[in-house]
């Protein structure tokens, strides 16, 4: 099994930091093939759901709550969960 470090997580934090670009794209791709919309829309779903288990996470770590809402949105649990296991190692 996998040795994980908040370094580690730094270094996921940072490499999905670079797909910024992947929202226009999806949204351009559901242009043409609406499916792709649904699935936007399912997934805006379960990322709103995992608001509460951030904040509750993320509780005492100084974190704004707009940061919160707006990167758990955008990247989910990719986001919050490193974010939450940093300090503990």
């Amino acid at each position: 099994m996998m040795k994980v470090t908040p370094q580690s997580f730094e270094t996921m934090r940072k490499l999905i930091g670079g797909f910024w670009i992947v929202v226009p794209a999806y949204l351009l791709l559901s242009l043409i093939m609406p499916v792709f919309l649904i699935l936007a829309g399912l997934l805006l779903v379960a990322h709103t759901l995992e608001l509460p288990i951030a904040f509750l996470r993320l509780k005492g770590q100084n974190v704004k709550p707009t940061e919160v809402v707006s990167k758990t949105l955008l990247y989910g649990f990719t986001w919050w969960l490193p974010k939450s296991m940093e300090g503990r190692a």
